[in-house]
């Protein structure tokens, strides 16, 4: 069997579809890269954007052939806010759960066959006063996974 590599964003945004429900929208890097040109929220909270963060890989030639041991990351930024809280307080205190819901949901668990599971690397907690959202906070979380591109040398 040939191993194909997935759109790691993608299968992440399916998986948080399916398994935290409290997120009311999920979306894509180009809709976050969208909301932060027009410094505005999602008019749908809480929701989640799922960012590719590339890749990193080493190789190893033999003859005939290399192999690459491929590390990918993926993020995934959560926003929230609450009406009437410019301090934030309430936004913070409803992402801490959110966080869980997610590290649950994508640690540990394989995206396809040929990948290892995906493993939490941090999380970050921001305000997001400076986009015209007082009180709105925004949590990244960085997980990657691992996979091994094998090809024959070319002449």
């Amino acid at each position: 069997m040939t191993f194909a590599p997935i759109d790691l964003a993608v299968r992440v945004q399916e998986r948080l579809r399916d398994h935290v429900p409290e997120l009311i929208d999920v979306k894509g890097d180009v809709d976050f890269a969208k909301l932060v040109a027009e410094r505005r929220l999602p008019t749908r909270l809480p929701a989640a954007f799922v960012v590719a963060t590339g890749l990193n890989a080493q190789f190893q030639r033999r003859v005939g052939a290399v192999s690459h041991d491929v590390t990918q990351g993926v993020s995934v930024v959560l926003v929230q806010a609450h009406a009437g809280d410019a301090s934030g307080e309430k936004a913070r205190a409803a992402v801490w759960p959110l966080e869980l819901s997610v590290i649950t949901a994508l640690a540990g668990w394989s995206p396809a066959s040929g990948y290892a599971a995906i493993g939490l690397t941090e999380s970050r907690l921001q305000g997001l006063g400076a986009a015209g959202a007082t009180g709105a906070v925004a949590s990244t979380i960085s997980f990657v996974t691992e996979w091994k591109l094998h090809s024959r040398e070319l002449s």
